[in-house]
């Protein structure tokens, strides 16, 4: 019995060292522009409308979130991941995406 305690204990605990979730980083780590520090991406992010700067539980209306997006873009910021809201499915009948396609 005692040996098969412990080979559950340590099964549990090779499994709980290596769980594979890791939520996602926060989505001002996505954008950046040449000579504008983290704390400048921040302070664009804000002057843009973001409320939410780590992107967790956000509940913004796309209509909303797609013009931040696009004021952070329009200001010359790029994003590491190469996303681009208006090219995703249905996200690209928004009134916002026009000319944007």
């Amino acid at each position: 019995m005692t040996k098969c305690n412990f080979l559950f204990s340590l099964g549990l605990l090779l499994l709980s060292g290596c769980t594979p979730f890791q939520p996602p980083p926060p989505d001002f780590t996505y954008w950046y522009k040449n000579g504008v520090s983290v704390e400048g991406v921040k302070s664009a992010m804000r002057g843009c409308g973001y409320t939410n700067l780590d992107g967790a539980g956000d509940q913004t209306p796309i209509d909303l979130e797609l013009k931040h997006f696009y004021c952070m873009k329009d200001s010359g910021f790029s994003r590491r991941d190469n996303l681009d809201l208006c090219k995703l499915g249905r996200i690209g009948e928004s009134p916002v995406c026009e000319g944007r396609r």
